[in-house]
């Protein structure tokens, strides 16, 4: 049976770090921040993203929803790129990324990645089969200039050297994280099992106990479907266990001693 690609992923992730296990330290922090908060934010939301992946593109509007429901100061949203390799063009995406990301200062990194998103069915497998790399860039430096980055900038910026290797950078430090699907999501440096799908409303049921300091306790619905004796606890959207005594609802987690 061959494997699934998520699989394929994993594995060629779980090489790499095996035979090369020692990432190259950045000369900053890796990934593209959204806003601009106190580097003490109490919660952090990393987000691995490949710009060409159709269930990214769901998620990626409500990522910034949350990110500014809480605001920068209470909730910092970083997006690290993770090209999969069966995305054509995502390798040529992100490193478009990293070069608005220099050219406009950080200011309209976002904005190229919803114009990635918002435009992804013309970067697809299908629709870029006939064109070569060259072209592709070509496209893609139309969007560059709509963001005020010049196009000529642009289409040299793809053969500069560092920003080939930061954006291969980016792509081993996600596997030295464990990530090897995309949307994947951590919460404070921890893997969170989210949907896509997620509302703001999800979200909020995950994040509200973390900034409020509680372990869960709040995660209670107020009609227990649970035995006698036991605690409904909903650890996750649409995930639920029965506590027993003694035993916390922890989100994410579920039911622990």
């Amino acid at each position: 049976m061959w494997p699934t690609i998520a699989t394929t992923v994993a594995m060629v992730c779980v090489v790499w770090v095996s035979v090369n296990g020692q990432v190259p330290i950045p000369k900053r922090p890796l990934g593209f921040v959204y806003g601009h908060g106190d580097p003490a934010d109490p919660v952090l939301l990393k987000a691995y993203i490949d710009p060409m992946c159709p269930d990214c593109k769901v998620a990626f509007p409500t990522l910034l929803q949350v990110a500014d429901h809480y605001g920068p100061s209470r909730v910092r949203l970083t997006v690290h790129l993770f090209p999969l390799p069966y995305h054509r063009v995502a390798f040529l995406a992100s490193k478009g990324t990293h070069i608005i990301d220099k050219a406009t200062q950080r200011n309209k990194t976002y904005d190229w990645l919803t114009a990635m998103f918002n435009n992804q069915s013309s970067f697809s497998n299908d629709a870029t089969s006939d064109m070569t790399e060259n072209q592709v860039i070509q496209k893609l430096s139309t969007f560059a200039e709509a963001l005020g980055v010049d196009a000529t900038h642009f289409i040299k910026m793809m053969s500069d050297r560092d920003l080939e290797l930061d954006t291969r950078l980016g792509w081993k430090y996600t596997c030295t994280r464990g990530i090897a699907w995309t949307p994947g999501y951590m919460l404070n440096d921890v893997l969170v099992n989210a949907d896509p799908t997620w509302t703001v409303s999800d979200w909020e049921s995950v994040i509200d106990p973390l900034l409020s300091g509680s372990h869960g306790m709040g995660m209670h619905r107020k009609e227990n479907s649970c035995p006698p004796g036991q605690k409904e606890c909903n650890f996750l959207p649409g995930k639920t266990q029965c506590c027993t005594a003694g035993e916390n609802c922890i989100p994410n987690v579920g039911c622990r001693c």
